[in-house]
């Protein structure tokens, strides 16, 4: 049952890569091909190619134990050939072993090099006629009037064509046909065989095909709708994935400055501290809070208080580095940033930046003091993680920054380092 779970798994996944080849995005591209698709064995030519694909990667194996079992039984039944006619039976051999034989081993090495499904296919079709050309061959060479003994054979090829070989159903039949065929137009211009017994064989080979011919077609119908309900199903668990990551992805985000959340924030800078712990890099965190936040939301009113939250977290998004760095909104006025693989002088370089753009938004701030617009002050902190030291200790000295930052006047940058305590930087300029 695992075994079954695990190959269903990797069908599933095989075809979520042929989507992005095909480019079928709507289940309606594979609907449509329920009716006339499965009735004449034939779909629209993308779907076409990626089911001939599926179905070689499906039926490889069967085609190979097929091929196996058609040459040990072909080679057994050399016995025979010892055992009724013994006079003659090199001559059979030398069709068996020389003729049929190889090619059958041929196609089966060519399996594990080839891999085109019509290829493959028609070099099987040509395994089936020349298997059953070896048959007319030894009843030709048995015409002692002990011929009819072998004539059997051909309905073991019919039922080999249409059943064991796993051909689909237009290679099967053209394969069985042809052998019919050939057989027929030998023994009326070769072998001569009486008529009553001629029309006997016919009648019996042909039944044998005929009856062949619906098998053949219900196996491949029966492939063919496997083959869409697959695609269907992975096509469903697919949209059912990027629905998750969507969900997940809004989860992430703040709703009100389109940054991360702190839950996104939690996530990514656990991922990136033991990811620092392993390459031994450092990481830098930058706390930031918008000088007199409360003041601006009393005086001017929370929906500018909230435009004010969106122009800050655009100002900051536009210095950090696209899937390496994250700024997150922390809480109500605060927002933090992680800069991975970034020491303290790059980061108060990032952090400097960053206060000198919002400055430069010039957004009233009548609330702000001396400055009349709104600022923010930052607290920076850079740390090259050892393996005992919890992540916590990096935002703690972040928030002593941001406090030291605040205590010195706002609207400035502060980095904090726990053997420096008392020295700081001013970049207010």
């Amino acid at each position: 049952m695992a075994d079954k779970d695990i190959e269903s798994r990797s069908i599933l996944e095989e075809f979520e890569r042929l989507f992005e080849v095909v480019a079928i995005r709507d289940e309606s591209q594979i609907i449509r091909e329920f009716g006339r698709g499965l009735t004449f064995l034939k779909f629209s030519p993308i779907l076409e190619r990626a089911f001939q694909n599926y179905y070689l990667r499906k039926y490889i194996w069967q085609f190979r134990i097929a091929v196996i079992l058609g040459i040990g039984l072909y080679a057994v039944f050399g016995i025979l050939d010892a055992m009724v006619f013994p006079s003659i039976k090199f001559q059979f051999w030398f069709i068996r072993f020389a003729l049929v034989i190889p090619f059958g081993l041929l196609f089966l090495f060519l399996t594990f090099r080839v891999h085109n499904e019509r290829a493959i296919e028609l070099f099987h079709s040509m395994v089936v006629i020349i298997a059953g050309l070896g048959i007319v061959g030894m009843i030709y060479i048995a015409s002692t009037g002990k011929s009819y003994l072998y004539y059997p054979g051909l309905m073991l090829v019919v039922f080999y064509t249409f059943t064991l070989s796993a051909l689909r159903f237009y290679y099967a039949t053209i394969s069985g046909l042809t052998v019919v065929l050939i057989y027929l137009l030998i023994d009326l211009y070769i072998l001569g065989t009486p008529k009553d017994q001629l029309i006997t064989n016919m009648f019996f080979l042909g039944s044998a095909t005929l009856m062949g011919m619906p098998v053949g077609y219900l196996l491949e119908r029966h492939s063919r709708r496997d083959f869409l309900l697959t695609m269907l199903l992975a096509l469903e668990k697919k949209r059912t994935e990027e629905l998750n990551i969507k969900l997940r992805d809004i989860s992430y985000i703040d709703g009100l400055t389109g940054v991360a959340n702190r839950l996104r924030f939690e996530e990514f800078f656990r991922k990136e501290w033991r990811r620092a712990k392993r390459t031994k890099r450092p990481i830098s965190v930058l706390m930031l809070d918008i000088d007199f936040f409360k003041n601006y939301n009393d005086l001017l009113g929370h929906l500018e208080g909230d435009e004010c939250l969106k122009k800050v977290a655009r100002a900051i998004s536009k210095h950090i580095r696209a899937d390496v760095d994250l700024v997150a909104r922390y809480g109500g006025e605060e927002f933090v940033v992680v800069l991975p693989e970034t020491d303290l002088k790059d980061a108060l370089k990032v952090a400097d930046r960053i206060r000198r753009d919002i400055e430069r938004l010039k957004i009233a701030h009548p609330g702000s003091g001396a400055s009349k617009f709104v600022t923010v002050s930052i607290g920076v902190a850079s740390i090259l993680p050892i393996d005992n030291l919890k992540r916590e200790v990096l935002l703690n000295m972040a928030d002593k920054a941001l406090y030291m930052a605040k205590e010195k006047g706002r609207n400035r940058v502060e980095y904090y380092e726990p053997e420096r305590e008392h020295n700081s930087k001013d970049t207010s300029g």
